[in-house]
């Protein structure tokens, strides 16, 4: 045997020492050998040896450009390198030598994925397989184009037949399951919960380390109240988090009993994702002629949603004012009555959705938006490589997230004193924006419900004490569940409202209730209703009761709103704190307990004949109009100080730790800025601009 077809058959079998030894004694009898170069460059891209394959394929194609597999093999080296556009020339002249070489058409495939172009990779793997069926790596990347369009039925079967002819192909694997996540994500919206959560364990069981995967998942069995394992679960994710694995995403960490540090560490491995996309600084816009401010707000939910409902009162007061407000939408499409009402509020209104991030993030570029407010962070529908890429030179987190995002490129959290005081300030890697009153906006020309919702008509009792919980299913857990079954068990003429989950939800705390001694039928479910008819039927409620973990947010200024005293248990979060940000805003700071035991028992005392709730609901309608909740313009009004003075700091060069608005008696307004703090040798730094 001739000795390349030697090393060829020792390179065959695997056994890469003596492939190596007899490459290099071919090339030492002939060093300009390109058969042998191209072989030699493919064992060395095996083995991990990228500049050395790539020097050797140079070689090899310098000396043989006619070796067509060569050419092919090269591109893969210069994929790996980063150099996609390189790759994706020496695939052409692989392919004009060879138009129907299998392995040539599922390398360009490939590259062209890393350029994002799904369908034309598409075009090329289905060539590449039908002209070799057995082909595992291309029916794996036959799954990454449908998945990149968003056919992930069909993107599962093909990575199920690459498995099928390589069971040990990792790539295909985690393919796989974020198939079955997709697949999981859409029976969830379509209302199949159940289905949802068996697509997700299977997903979980193929991958499990499959980033943020072990969170979605258990967010999904939340939403569906199924608290089976839910101990163990929730252990598993801190786990993770602690050992700084990518577990969870940030959104779901809201809903899990975890200390701040564990859920900026989860916001801060979350945006670590990013970091490949971050783009340079953003040049500061010369001033705007009419020295108005030029503020762009970033959502995914302009449209008939909680955050657009709490904000739209906000966007009106300040239009005209010392501020351009332009709205950059993406999200699904809408085209309903808040939809209407926001146009009207911007003095632009762009809807960014079809651009990709990069183009979006130019179009915010040359509008000079000088402050960018992101409305949404790391929820459904967002797109934080807007922000990564940056879109203004001074990026502000509000409302629609909860907590800390981790990220260096989020300068600013607009919060209060409630959700973050002091003593947590620590645990927020951006400069702290504090309102005077809560941080939540609210719409004062809202319909305001008046008299009493007919019990009746709302299957409940007419007599009963209503204790109202209307909460998304995943903010329920075992913790709070306890509480309220005991309150329904001493107050035995009481129920509990709460807002209508999945089929499957509504049987599982139906039956949760009956094993803790309640009667089933004391749980009364209400279906969603628009805001209007949702507004005036609260009215039928006594009391509502907040959850412990993740708060009732709009839900319960919604509440309020509507005349019904909210009781809330102040955690150690903040989005375990909302609800008494809002209290306190609302006047009721009684209403605020500091444990679970005292909820209960206030909860208990406020549910008995003769207790002061009535006094309380009629002081919270009398005064209603003027509290600081609910004064839109007394907001807007704070809300453009405080914008003010972050810009002013970043002008002057300053990067605040914490801006405080402060509020006197006459309703007049100051900041109150913190010195500025060094930069630490280490960590993220909270900082104003860049």
């Amino acid at each position: 045997m001739a000795p390349l077809a030697q090393a060829l058959a020792a390179h065959q079998r695997g056994d890469a020492v003596l492939a190596r030894r007899l490459y290099g004694e071919v090339l030492a009898a002939a060093p300009d050998h390109a058969e042998a170069l191209h072989l030699l460059g493919v064992l060395d891209y095996q083995q991990g040896r990228l500049a050395a394959a790539l020097a050797g394929l140079d070689r090899a194609v310098a000396l043989a450009p006619g070796l067509a597999p060569a050419w092919s093999n090269r591109a893969a080296v210069l994929r790996d390198l980063g150099r996609t556009d390189e790759a994706l020339v020496s695939l052409e002249r692989a392919l004009a030598l060879q138009p129907d070489d299998p392995k040539a058409l599922n390398n360009r495939a490939a590259a062209l994925l890393d350029r994002g172009r799904a369908a034309d990779a598409l075009l090329d793997v289905q060539r590449a397989l039908a002209l070799d069926p057995g082909d595992a790596a291309a029916h794996h990347n036959h799954g990454n184009a449908l998945l990149a369009l968003d056919r992930p039925a069909e993107a599962l079967a093909s990575y199920e037949r690459a498995l099928a002819l390589q069971p040990a192909l990792a790539p295909s694997r985690a393919g796989a399951a974020d198939a079955l996540a997709r697949l999981g994500d859409a029976a969830l919206q379509a209302g199949h919960g159940e289905q949802a959560l068996s697509l997700q364990r299977r997903a979980l069981e193929l991958a499990p380390d499959r980033p943020f995967l072990l969170g979605r998942w258990l967010h999904t069995k939340l939403r569906l109240c199924d608290w089976d394992g839910l101990d163990e679960s929730r252990a598993a994710v801190a786990r993770g988090i602690d050992a700084d694995a990518p577990v969870c995403a940030p959104f779901v960490a809201l809903h899990l009993p975890l200390s701040r540090a564990q859920q900026r560490r989860c916001a801060r491995r979350f945006a670590a994702t990013l970091n490949g996309v971050a783009g340079p600084p953003c040049p500061i816009p010369s001033p705007a002629p009419d020295g108005r401010l030029r503020v762009g707000f970033f959502s995914a939910d302009f449209r008939a949603h909680a955050t657009a409902q709490l904000a739209v009162g906000l966007l009106e007061q300040l239009h005209g004012g010392p501020f351009e407000l332009t709205a950059f939408a993406f999200g699904p499409p809408a085209d309903d009555p808040m939809r209407a009402r926001l146009r009207a509020a911007f003095d632009h209104f762009l809807d960014v959705g079809a651009l990709p991030d990069e183009a979006a993030v130019q179009l915010a570029r040359e509008r000079s938006i000088d402050i960018a407010i992101d409305l949404g962070g790391p929820t459904r529908d967002a797109r934080p490589g807007l922000f990564a890429r940056r879109v203004a030179p001074l990026q502000v987190a509000w409302l629609g997230f909860a907590g800390t995002q981790g990220a260096p490129w989020i300068d600013a959290l607009i919060a209060d004193p409630v959700v973050v005081p002091p003593s947590h300030a620590a645990d927020y890697d951006e400069a702290l924006l504090l309102l005077p009153h809560s941080y939540q906006a609210n719409d004062d020309r809202r319909p305001l419900p008046q008299g009493r919702a007919d019990r009746a008509a709302l299957g409940l009792r007419a007599q009963a004490f209503v204790f109202c919980a209307f909460h998304s299913p995943a903010k329920l857990e075992p913790g709070v569940w306890a509480v309220w079954m005991d309150l329904l068990r001493r107050r035995p003429g009481s129920v509990l409202w709460l807002l209508q989950p999945d089929a499957a939800a509504v049987e599982r705390l139906r039956a949760r209730a009956a094993q803790a001694g309640v009667e089933p039928d004391r749980l009364v479910f209400a279906p969603r209703l628009p805001p209007v008819p949702h507004l005036e039927r609260l009215r039928a409620a006594d009391l509502f009761l907040d959850t412990f973990v993740c708060n009732a947010h709009t839900g319960a200024s919604d509440a309020l709103w509507a005349g019904v005293p909210v009781l809330t248990c102040r955690g150690d979060t903040f989005a375990s704190r909302v609800a008494a940000s809002l209290l306190q805003a609302a006047r009721l700071p009684e209403l605020i307990t500091a444990s679970p035991a005292d909820y209960e028992a206030l909860a208990f005392a406020l549910s008995a004949p003769g207790s002061p709730l009535p006094m309380l609901r009629a002081r919270l309608e009398a005064e209603r109009p003027a509290l600081p909740l609910f004064d839109t313009a007394r907001f807007a009004r704070a809300f453009g100080v405080a914008l003010a003075a972050l810009w002013s700091a970043r002008g002057a060069g300053r990067r605040p730790r914490r801006l405080q608005v402060l509020e006197d008696a006459l309703g007049d307004l100051r900041v109150v800025e913190d010195a500025p703090v060094a930069e630490p040798a280490g960590g993220v730094q909270p900082r104003i601009g860049q």
